[in-house]
């Protein structure tokens, strides 16, 4: 769920609730434009300077300092220039000799012309205050500037290059900087224009089916600002592939507004009449469409965040587009992904490695664990009757008389420490605390996680004196996420209502006891709940829905194992007329050792990348124009089955569950019993609410039911309406 304040989640609950906003920013940028751009004149610029990022990037980064009138600052903003060049955080667009009255900045667009509906600039500190924009016809429009970040909605008609002549500067003696620009311009429409939006989320928690995101705006077109037949229409600028942000709001009680992030998503259609206008967005993923065939075999393996790596790579989504759990850096595969798209392939990684694979609200591709993970606990010190691993178990503890200020008591609940070993106890520290009530090394536990994990608070059951401050630090990976002092501890049974999102370890430092000369005595550590939301009755329009599925009898999970081929044998041939270019061969069958030879022709073939499921074939010394005749030889892998079954019920279907990565026998069990605990549930819920735009595909909820408490569910469809207010499903 998005992290909200207690103020929302309260007040959401009211009977009557507060006013709801949306608002959507969209980006009118010319995609095409935008892609093809480039920067003219590249050799008036400093070394420093970096074109093709100002087209993509939306910061200002690294600034060096230089001598420049009021432009050096003393103040950590800007960086010394390194003496090696190899060393430059290359950043934007310099001009490297200071403004003399007249600079030209041109760009250019490879794909040839088209109009240009407004402009975006960041410039630097010191700005232009007066420039004009030159399309390629000689047509020249000025502008007076006050400002670093520049904005016009200008239209810029059938041009193939734009040119910035700039002929003022805010302060003398400066270079002109660009640190990025974008062609086109973004627009909000808020509740003045909003008549109606739409919302559904869908995913599958076992990867069954693929994520999905489908967004629908109607805005007022009283003024016919989205009229087609207008030329300076915003409707005329839209393109498929423009980005989409949509953001919630609601009133809080006070008067302000908590805004949370909706969607992030891309226009894929639109249209209008008078009355209105209506744009269609979906997620990034309906543009993933292109294969993936570069599968192979791994002789000695490749982990899934490796593979899922190689699979966004060549997709073209940089690091900053997805997140990978890593905990699939532990899960070790050979078997070669098929020739499937790369959303496809996404989808096999993400059941293999256990994870539901999900677009969060800022668009970016999430891959993320969705089972509990296993944990190790460990401590910087015990005595020698204490048991760190006991803390996991909420089984009551022998508590052990030790010497300690008004610890031991002769109630007969105590038990005497026995000379050797291990007792039936919990956790107790090595370290005594000082008469001061602090320790001269502070006790600390760490709990380790197999995989990030997000818990709603946490319980500890002291057993002794009740410390008087402690400190839990959260992290993921060796990140620091999360730091939470405690120092109001009132009872034995402490209860902590903190969130704790997506963790791996957990470290608990002991600061101080309420009395001196005491240890720390634990019982027993208990993670919080994975939700902190339910769904109750009297949030629902009407009672649920609740289907039977048909129950499933056995779960039969296979696993391919691959063996080498017994020979050699022809996989393509084929004739061509040759003209200089490479050719690729696509297989159905996993193959490998492949070799390649002109049969009629003269000339060379050679193998120029391959993988299980192609070979791509180039020539040497063959003139174009020639025919020639060759073959591809190579050896098919020997592929043999084996089946993991559980059984669920006693009666029913048998689910069938074929993941091509899957060889290993521990991690085909894995897989298989992940897969039977969704099944096992059988019951599907559908419920109309008040909605709630917190809540996220994947997300576990309770849901109030008249038979169970608790009655623990996962959200595999969410639908909003906004019109005003919200509804949801």
């Amino acid at each position: 769920m998005y992290n909200v304040s207690q103020q929302y989640k309260e007040q959401m609950k009211q009977p009557i609730r507060n006013q709801s906003y949306m608002r959507i920013f969209l980006g009118l940028i010319n995609q095409e434009a935008q892609a093809s751009a480039s920067v003219e004149s590249q050799e008036q610029y400093t070394e420093y300077s970096e074109f093709p990022t100002i087209f993509t990037k939306n910061d200002v980064g690294n600034i060096y300092a230089t001598y420049e009138q009021d432009f050096w600052k003393a103040d950590g903003s800007t960086f010394f220039i390194p003496r090696n060049q190899e060393n430059y955080r290359k950043n934007g667009i310099t001009t490297e000799n200071l403004f003399s009255g007249n600079t030209l900045i041109q760009f250019s667009f490879g794909y040839g012309k088209s109009d240009i509906r407004g402009l975006t600039i960041q410039f630097g500190h010191n700005y232009p205050t007066r420039f004009s924009v030159v399309t390629d016809d000689g047509t020249e429009i000025e502008f007076e500037n006050k400002s670093a970040y520049f904005e016009t909605t200008t239209v810029f008609e059938n041009t193939s290059a734009i040119t910035l002549r700039i002929r003022e500067m805010s302060a003398p003696n400066n270079r002109v900087r660009l640190f990025f620009v974008r062609f086109g311009l973004g627009v909000q429409y808020d509740n003045e224009w909003i008549q109606t939006a739409d919302s559904t989320s869908t995913l599958s928690f076992i990867n069954e089916e693929l994520p999905e995101i489908n967004f629908t705006v109607n805005l007022k077109n009283d003024d016919q600002r989205f009229n087609v037949d207008n030329p300076s229409s915003e409707i005329n600028f839209l393109e498929t592939g423009q980005n989409v942000s949509v953001q919630y709001g609601y009133e809080l009680n006070d008067g302000s507004i908590e805004w949370m992030q909706l969607h992030t998503l891309y226009v894929s259609e639109w249209s209008a009449d008078d009355t209105q206008s209506t744009i269609k967005a979906v997620d990034r993923l309906k543009y993933m469409s292109d294969s993936y065939y570069k599968g192979q075999y791994y002789d000695n393996g490749i982990s899934l965040y490796g593979l899922a790596v190689d699979v966004f790579e060549d997709a073209g989504i940089e690091s900053s587009g997805y997140y990978i759990e890593p905990y699939l850096k532990s899960i070790i595969v050979h078997n070669p992904l098929p020739n499937v798209t790369h959303k496809e392939a996404l989808q096999i990684i993400s059941n293999a490695g256990r994870c539901i694979m999900h677009i969060d609200r800022y668009g970016k591709i999430r891959l993320r664990t969705a089972f509990l993970p296993e944990n190790t606990i460990e401590s910087n010190g015990t005595v020698y009757f204490s048991d760190i691993n006991n803390i996991v178990d909420k089984k009551v503890k022998n508590i052990v008389a030790s010497y300690e200020k008004n610890f031991w008591k002769a109630d007969g609940r105590m038990v005497f420490p026995i000379r050797t070993g291990i007792s039936d106890s919990g956790y107790v520290s090595e370290e005594i605390s000082g008469d001061d009530c602090t320790f001269s090394e502070n006790p600390l536990i760490t709990i380790s996680l197999q995989a990030n994990y997000t818990c709603y608070g946490i319980n500890i059951k002291f057993s002794g004196a009740i410390p008087s401050e402690f400190i839990i630090r959260v992290y993921s990976g060796e990140t620091l996420k999360n730091t939470v002092a405690v120092n109001e501890i009132n009872e034995y049974d402490f209860q902590l209502y903190h969130d704790f999102i997506e963790f791996d370890k957990m470290e608990i430092e002991f600061i101080k006891t309420e009395l001196p000369n005491n240890r720390i005595h634990i019982d027993y550590i208990e993670l919080g709940p994975d939700t902190n939301y339910t769904l109750e009755y009297d949030d629902l329009y009407s009672t649920p829905l609740g289907t039977q599925l048909e129950k499933i009898k056995n779960i039969n999970v296979s696993r391919q194992i691959y063996s080498p081929g017994a020979e050699d044998e022809e996989l393509t041939s084929d004739t061509v007329i040759y003209d200089g270019v490479s050719h690729i061969y696509y297989f159905s069958d996993p193959c490998y050792g492949y070799a390649a030879s002109i049969t009629e022709g003269s000339g060379t073939a050679k193998i120029l990348s391959s993988g299980a499921y192609f070979v791509e074939v180039d020539f040497e010394n063959v003139v174009d124009g020639t025919q020639i005749k060759f073959s591809v030889t190579g050896r098919k892998y020997n592929i043999s089955e084996s089946i993991h079954t559980i059984q669920i019920n006693n009666r029913g279907t048998d689910e069938t569950w074929d993941n091509p990565l899957i060889s290993d026998q521990d991690h085909c069990e894995d897989v298989a019993n992940w897969v039977a605990d969704y099944y096992s549930s059988g019951i599907e819920y559908e419920l109309d609410f008040r909605g709630e735009p917190a809540i996220d595909c994947g997300d576990t909820i309770y849901q109030e039911n008249r038979y169970v408490d608790n009655l623990e569910t996962i959200v595999e469809e969410h639908q909003m309406t906004f019109n005003g207010g919200i509804d949801g499903a």
